[in-house]
């Protein structure tokens, strides 16, 4: 068995993670718009907070991932 990142074993796995990190981008996006659109923020940082931040979120959860995963090998 190859430990390569595409033999056909890791794809199905890795195919769910992308769709969950997805539907947890949009969550966040969503979630963030309601909450500072019943707050009364404007349109523009509404926007860019709700881009913003999800972003950062799904990178952080990858970036804590990898630093876990690597320290067992």
């Amino acid at each position: 068995m190859s430990n390569t990142p595409l033999n056909g074993n890791n794809l199905p796995r890795i195919a769910i993670a992308g769709a969950v990190l997805a539907v947890v981008g949009i969550g966040l996006f969503l979630l963030l718009w309601v909450l500072m659109g019943s707050m009364g923020v404007s349109s523009l940082p509404r926007l860019i907070v709700s881009l913003c931040i999800p972003p950062a979120i799904i990178a952080a959860i990858i970036g804590v991932y990898i630093l876990v995963t690597r320290s067992r090998q």
